[in-house]
């Protein structure tokens, strides 16, 4: 039987999933996610983790430098806080 973090690495395999999909498809927390999520990105090799950043529904803000895996709270332009998720994919 696989690990959680096989069957979520395998799920980003096929799909690009965000925190909460993933939390719900998987009945754990967000912030277990986060973690399993880190340990994904650092040992996927030769696959990469990748990540479509999130964005701000208001004005559209694109937060492409964030490194971090979480959803930001705010956006840095127009201070919304409906920002929609990132979503992650491990893509080869």
């Amino acid at each position: 039987m696989p690990t959680l973090r096989k069957e979520i690495a395998e799920s980003l395999e096929q799909n690009s999933l965000s925190l909460r999909e993933i939390s719900q498809l998987f009945r754990i927390r967000e912030r277990e996610v986060l973690d399993h999520l880190q340990h994904i990105a650092k040992s996927a090799h030769p696959k990469k983790l990748s990540m479509e950043p999130a964005q701000c529904k208001r004005c559209g803000f694109i937060f492409k430098k964030r490194d971090r895996l979480s959803t930001p709270s705010r956006c840095p332009i127009c201070k919304s806080e409906s920002i929609s998720p990132p979503r992650y994919q491990i893509i080869d």
